[in-house]
């Protein structure tokens, strides 16, 4: 869930004088967001992110003389693994604009067999897409890992 709430931009923008912080909500459930807070001089803007109460990791960086926050956040509910990772703009004339928005999650195929998926975002613009099946047994033997694949695309934003 992402929940921004605006604030009205004003005096002289410079992104790289912006105060990026993150605070843990209020309650610990699973829905419950976590906040990031921005400001810019007297402007203050809050994102509603997360879950159990914990902000995403973020990191703000530069890519095409342009500035962007990146976040990354996952759960893990019922031995299933969900990752998102989003991109908002920091610029003045998109300020919190989503740019990239992605959510990867595991898929159970039979009762021993889970396709697991894992996202990474290598700065400034490429996102791998890692995947293997993970075979177990009714037994106490280790899971085993097999058809192991990465995907590489390259973002345009």
């Amino acid at each position: 869930m992402l929940l921004i709430l605006p604030s009205i931009i004003i005096g002289q923008w410079d992104a790289s004088k912006l105060i990026i912080s993150s605070k843990n909500g209020k309650y610990d459930c699973h829905t419950c967001p976590g906040y990031i807070i921005i400001k810019n001089g007297e402007a203050i803007d809050t994102l509603k992110m997360g879950s159990w109460g914990i902000p995403p990791n973020f990191k703000k960086f530069n890519y095409n003389k342009r500035d962007f926050i990146l976040f990354e956040t996952g759960h893990f509910m019922r031995g299933i693994w969900e990752s998102s990772i989003s991109v908002l703009s920091i610029n003045k004339d998109d300020f919190l604009n989503v740019v990239f928005d992605t959510l990867v999650s595991d898929s159970r195929i039979n009762l021993f067999k889970i396709r697991r998926k894992k996202i990474e975002f290598v700065l400034p613009n490429t996102l791998l897409v890692h995947s293997y099946n993970e075979i177990s047994n009714d037994s106490e033997e280790p899971s085993k890992k097999t058809d192991n694949k990465k995907e590489v695309i390259i973002l345009t934003f």
